[in-house]
């Protein structure tokens, strides 16, 4: 009997990868309870992420397999109703950086830094950053530290999506130890 071969994985079209996110393994510190970072990848702008205590957030994503990172598109929060002064301005991200707190952050040069426009986070469709590709080579996580937002008391992101690609179909769920 013949067997038959695996799927090709198309490793070469960049797309939206955020569907790769390993959701049970993402965490994000200073999130209020009842919305949470879950709420980022639920495609709907009325749902947010919102910080706690003050308007930093730190947001750990985690992949299912190693990926390229292309880049990021930020969503405001209910963009028909939108306060301007709770949404993110300046933007850290790292890679490959488990376990980071706020102090790490002080201490560790980011992979990119973005800063956003009052126009830019308003639109309703998101607004797409671009990374450094060379540096976004082999991604198992990001970490996404929000600095600073508008002048609000909290912070609130109505969404996020990765755009990348796999690298060579690694899937991290089924490699098992030895």
């Amino acid at each position: 009997m013949e067997q038959q071969a695996a799927p090709a994985i198309d490793t070469s079209t960049l797309r939206d990868i955020t569907s790769l996110v390993a959701k049970g393994d993402c965490y994000c510190l200073n999130e209020k309870d009842s919305n949470t970072h879950e709420n980022l990848f639920q495609g709907d702008d009325r749902l947010a992420l919102v910080s706690d205590a003050d308007e930093q957030l730190m947001i750990h994503v985690v992949f299912n397999e190693t990926v390229k990172v292309h880049g990021l598109k930020f969503f405001g929060f209910n963009t028909t109703s939108f306060d301007v002064s709770t949404a993110p301005r300046l933007i850290k991200v790292f890679v490959n950086r488990d376990s980071m707190g706020f102090s790490d952050c002080e201490d560790v040069e980011p992979t990119e830094e973005f800063e956003l426009t009052e126009a830019e986070i308003s639109n309703p469709g998101g607004i797409e950053k671009q990374v450094r590709y060379v540096k976004f080579q082999r991604v198992s996580s990001l970490s996404i530290f929000v600095e600073e937002n508008f002048g609000g008391d909290i912070t609130a992101l109505g969404g996020l999506k990765i755009h990348g690609v796999p690298v060579q179909g690694t899937n991290m769920n089924e490699l098992k130890k030895c």
